[in-house]
């Protein structure tokens, strides 16, 4: 399957139920504080971490960033006491993360359209409730996929089959909202269509994406397919 309708959406396919989006880079501007929280958690071993190494691991899971930092920076910390100190400064200065613009405005459009939504995350689910809390959407019933939720994060397709099966839904029915080359493969690899919306435009996606600059355009022309 490709996307190369700048909408992920063209005419005769299946109309959408769900619309599963990706949190960090996506709905918010989180990004740069998860690299803060883990050039925090590395300066207690004295590494100083350079900018273009947040180029290698957005979008990535906390064990393939862990054992990243252990191959680059020689890095002698477990795994739980790098994570223990990456979350800590993350949460305690999630309030100052800024929603992405233009997201809570889409999300409030496929609402009011009667599609059913749910995140789907890499992140751990300390950061996935935090992101949670800053966005304002907790409430019951509320579905939402953390890494410690399945067995392989993305770019495996199981975080975005798992959301699926928790909305009842086959993941042809289900359009992902994604910033970076490894969410879109993982939607990709598990059949959904796709949205592209990268904050980083040097970004390189899989074949087949194009990724797009303004959302408002993409979701008005994407809910003209929804049944």
């Amino acid at each position: 399957m490709t996307n190369e309708h700048p909408s992920g959406v063209r005419p005769g396919q299946h109309p959408f139920r769900a619309v599963l989006w990706d949190i960090d880079g996506t709905l918010l501007l989180s990004e740069s504080m998860h690299f803060r929280a883990l050039r925090h958690a590395l300066a207690t071993e004295g590494v100083e971490v350079p900018d273009e190494f947040h180029h290698e691991i957005v979008g990535r899971a906390a064990k393939v960033v862990y054992k990243k930092c252990r191959q680059t920076f020689g890095l002698s910390m477990s795994f739980d006491q790098w994570r223990r100190l990456k979350y800590s400064y993350y949460t305690a200065h999630a309030a100052e993360i800024a929603v992405r613009p233009g997201a809570l405005e889409a999300w409030r459009m496929f609402e009011q359209s009667g599609l059913r939504q749910a995140l789907v995350s890499n992140s751990d689910r300390i950061v996935v409730n935090a992101n949670i809390r800053v966005l304002g959407l907790e409430e019951p019933g509320f579905i939402s996929v953390s890494i410690n939720d399945v067995v392989r994060g993305k770019p495996d397709p199981e975080p975005y089959k798992r959301a699926a099966t928790l909305l009842g839904l086959k993941t042809q029915q289900c359009i992902a909202i994604e910033d970076s080359p490894t969410g879109a493969q993982a939607a990709l690899a598990a059949g959904t269509h796709i949205i592209a919306w990268p904050e980083d435009r040097t970004l390189e996606f899989p074949p087949g994406i194009r990724p797009i600059t303004d959302l408002e355009p993409a979701v008005k022309e994407l809910l003209r397919h929804v049944a």
